[in-house]
């Protein structure tokens, strides 16, 4: 496989069928990492597509998707916010397929996410990464990112 092979462009919210695929990679992601989490209803899922196209713009969120085919290998999800008098942007989440990894898609991704936040006058961006996701800690400081906090959690 090879990144010329893949196809890069925006999540279409007039098509149910990738609308829905995508929201549910999006949601089932944190299930490999996080034990918190729980598999959302197709119910939520309904619900989340139709807030999501009330919501979700292209000058507050930038829905990245990789097509190998028709079937979706990755997704990026980055969106606006303002901290105080700064804009910024937050990577939500940065997936690709095991069978695809190792071949640019993160690093596209990643460069897409950023012009895109430059575009929506973004003067930061933030990424969560967990920390035994070694290969994407990686790529995020080969591509400028750097310790800004740690996110600790503690179960009650």
């Amino acid at each position: 496989m090879r990144l010329q092979d893949i196809e890069f462009r925006t999540l279409d919210y007039s098509d149910d069928v990738e609308m829905r695929t995508y929201l549910r990679l999006f949601w089932d992601v944190p299930l490999e990492h996080n034990e918190y989490f729980t598999r959302r209803s197709d119910e939520f899922l309904a619900d989340y597509m139709e807030t999501a196209r009330r919501t979700e713009t292209p000058d507050n969120t930038f829905p990245g998707i990789a097509l190998h085919g028709n079937e979706i290998v990755g997704l990026h999800i980055v969106r606006r916010f303002e901290e105080w008098e700064q804009i910024g942007a937050h990577i939500v989440v940065l997936w690709v397929h095991p069978d695809y990894r190792g071949i640019g898609i993160a690093r596209k991704f990643k460069a897409d996410g950023e012009s895109w936040a430059l575009s929506v006058g973004a003067m930061f961006m933030n990424s969560n990464i967990h920390p035994g996701n070694h290969r994407m800690l990686e790529i995020a400081e080969q591509s400028g990112f750097s310790l800004f906090r740690y996110n600790m959690r503690k179960r009650l």
